[in-house]
C-alpha cells in the first residue's frame, strides 16, 4: 500500500474478500506478497487438518465448527464433503490424529480472522499505519514498540 491507490478502497470489502478466500483482502489492499503468503498458509493448514481427520472433522454439529468457519470459502466448500465422508465411512471419534486435525482446522479459521482484521485495518487507518512505519524506518521509537 505504498502508492496511495488503496486509500479509496473499502475496508469492509477487504474483510469480506478475506473471508471468501484467505489472503484476498490483502490482495484487494494492494499487498500481493502478503496475500499469497496468507492464502497458502491458511488454506494449507485447513487442508492438512482436513486430511489428518480423514475428511470427517468439518461437521456443523460439532462446536469446533464455529472457529473452523473462520477459514471462509475453503471451509464452506469442504463442509459438504466432510458430511458425506462422515456418513460413508466409520469415524473414529477418539482418534488423537483426528483431534489434532480438527485443532488445525480451527486454528486456520482463527488465523484467517486475524488476517481479515489486518486487511481491514490497512484500509481503514492508512495514515496511522504509514506514520508508524516511517518512524520505525527512521530508527525512532514508537509508543507501541
Amino acid at each position: 500500500m505504498t502508492d496511495g491507490t488503496a486509500s479509496h478502497r473499502s475496508p469492509v470489502a477487504a474483510l469480506v474478500l478475506g473471508w471468501i478466500l484467505p489472503g484476498a483482502g490483502h490482495a484487494y489492499a494492494g499487498q500481493r506478497g502478503k496475500a499469497v503468503l496468507f492464502g497458502v498458509l491458511i488454506t494449507g493448514l485447513l487442508v492438512a487438518g482436513f486430511a489428518m481427520g480423514r475428511g470427517t472433522n468439518l461437521l456443523p454439529n460439532e462446536w469446533w465448527f464455529a472457529p473452523q468457519l473462520g477459514a471462509g470459502g475453503p471451509a464452506a466448500l469442504l463442509t459438504p464433503l466432510s458430511q458425506y465422508l462422515a456418513i460413508r465411512q466409520p469415524v473414529d471419534w477418539a482418534s488423537p490424529v483426528r483431534e489434532i486435525g480438527t485443532l488445525y482446522t480451527a486454528v486456520a479459521g482463527l488465523l484467517n480472522l486475524l488476517v481479515m482484521m489486518d486487511a481491514y485495518v490497512l484500509l481503514a487507518y492508512p495514515g496511522e499505519k504509514r506514520e508508524r512505519d516511517l518512524v520505525r524506518e527512521a530508527g525512532g521509537k514508537t509508543d507501541d514498540a
